[in-house]
């Protein structure tokens, strides 16, 4: 057991310690640091840091009834440190934000400025086509491979007329010749004839069968009986005055037309 000696100087250093004053948590905060910290940082939570720090509660133990019985002494306490010095990177933050979001507001977004580009684009591509139109000479180069035809298509009718006349004279004259071409053109008709013959049995055919209906026979009928009438029995052409094989008559044999590559029949030469 602990003699009465040992238990006084217990209770002698207790009543040593009680006497110390009173060092508050608050009274040397964690202050951070500012200038490693960057401008737009919040400020640290001083209420935070108080209530996490742990709250010790003195054991009292009266030594005598003096030191019992004696008010206890205030605690001096500092204040914590203001907020007020925080506040102002805050509002420097906010401040700075306000600008930004306006900026992004002004400025287009992707989608429009494409639509834009597009727009350019074609008008671009209209202009460069309006300009290649009319700085064309298309019409020109057109008229040039018209002229260039036609000379190459009279030198050849002109190479082909001295070797067919030289055929006619030797078949007879024109007055053969054109016996000639008047055989020829009846076989073609007679041929033409046998077609629309066979076409409008088949076509009476199925009128019976109820495939075809009386209107479309008749109008078949019609437009064969007038092709008929049209088809001259001689389409070769006269022989002029002195009976003598023209170039005109060549032209209309081989189905040109005089005026395409300008002949003139009534002076017998070429337009141009």
């Amino acid at each position: 057991m602990s003699t009465p000696q040992a238990k006084r100087r217990r209770l002698n250093d207790a009543t040593n310690t009680l006497k110390k004053p009173f060092k508050s948590p608050f009274r040397t905060p964690v202050r951070p640091n500012i200038g490693s910290d960057p401008p737009y940082s919040d400020p640290p939570d001083v209420s935070t840091s108080a209530q996490s720090a742990p709250y010790m509660t003195p054991i009292t133990v009266p030594a005598d009834p003096t030191n019992a019985l004696a008010p206890p002494k205030p605690v001096a306490t500092t204040p914590a440190p203001s907020q007020p010095r925080f506040t102002k990177p805050v509002a420097a933050r906010t401040s700075l934000a306000t600008p930004s979001r306006s900026i992004s507001k002004k400025t287009p977004s992707k989608p429009s400025l494409t639509r834009e580009l597009m727009q350019l684009r074609n008008e671009i591509q209209i202009l460069t086509q309006a300009e290649a139109l009319a700085t064309s000479t298309r019409d020109d180069d057109l008229q040039v491979l018209i002229d260039r035809w036609r000379t190459v298509s009279r030198a050849a009718a002109e190479e082909l007329f001295g070797s067919t006349r030289d055929r006619v004279n030797r078949m007879g004259g024109v007055g053969a010749w054109k016996e000639r071409e008047k055989e020829a053109k009846e076989r073609t008709m007679k041929w033409d004839l046998e077609e629309r013959k066979a076409e409008r049995e088949r076509l009476q055919e199925a009128k019976e069968n109820g495939e075809v209906d009386d209107e479309a026979f008749d109008r078949y009928a019609e437009m064969a009986h007038e092709q008929g009438e049209n088809e001259e029995e001689d389409n070769v052409p006269k022989a002029a005055d002195d009976d003598s094989f023209t170039m005109d008559m060549m032209l209309k044999t081989l189905n040109i037309d005089l005026k395409l590559i300008g002949y003139n029949k009534e002076a017998q030469r070429w337009d141009g």
